[in-house]
């Protein structure tokens, strides 16, 4: 049994505390107790998110005032891209490891092609499929696509034999035509349809996707830009 600690900024914390319970389940069922979670509980800067949630962790503290004790490791739960490096490279400067959390339902041939602190809960990756560090993935059509460092991928996209750049947001029901390179710091926001290589630090929205000069996205308290 491992003990954890996840990280978040927003109610996505609580997504992985869900996704961390159905791979209890999953493996009491199957009885490999080495492979549980041992959820201690949350590191977040604002509290006040969990006060009405009936969860059985609580809150421990802010990320900067954690001491990092021994014999814990942690989890990434934060979606923001940037948000997400910035909070990875302080913790690791401390001396904080990451766990990468792939769902065993997850149809994935080789795992040695993901990197640290990753969270995917997909359907399907064929062989030639490539994660860097911290890339997170909820529900993803993927295929044999390759990702980039820090990049978020949000629930039921379709990305198949994409190429994607480090510090992407892609939003929920986004869908890439095949052989789409989409480059570092770009965001696609929900619902959009994408038919064209992403240049580097772009915006793109509706269907077919185009430039957008400034938008957000806010969801669960927290703002995508």
């Amino acid at each position: 049994m491992k003990n954890v600690v996840i990280v978040c900024e927003d109610l996505f914390g609580v997504e992985v505390y869900s996704i961390l319970n159905e791979i209890n389940v999953y493996n009491r069922k199957y009885d490999l107790p080495s492979e549980e979670y041992n959820i201690i509980g949350f590191l977040c800067d604002d509290a006040e998110l969990f006060a009405d949630l009936a969860l059985r962790v609580s809150v421990l503290g802010k990320v900067d005032e954690w001491e990092f004790p021994a014999g814990i490791e942690y989890v990434m739960g934060i979606k923001c891209p940037a948000s997400k490096r910035k909070t990875a490279e302080f913790m690791k400067k401390r001396g904080a490891e990451f766990l990468t959390i792939i769902t065993p339902w997850t149809l994935m041939p080789y795992k040695y092609n993901v990197g640290e602190g990753c969270v995917i809960s997909n359907y399907s990756f064929k062989d030639k499929a490539e994660f860097g560090s911290f890339v997170t993935m909820i529900n993803v059509m993927s295929g044999a696509s390759k990702v980039g460092d820090y990049t978020t991928i949000d629930s039921l996209a379709n990305i198949t034999n994409a190429e994607i750049g480090n510090t992407v947001f892609i939003g929920a029901h986004v869908f890439l035509m095949e052989h789409i390179k989409v480059g570092d710091g770009s965001v696609i926001f929900p619902g959009s349809m994408v038919y064209a290589s992403v240049q580097s630090g772009s915006k793109l929205a509706g269907i077919p996707a185009n430039k957008v000069k400034y938008r957000k996205i806010r969801e669960r308290g927290n703002i995508y830009e």
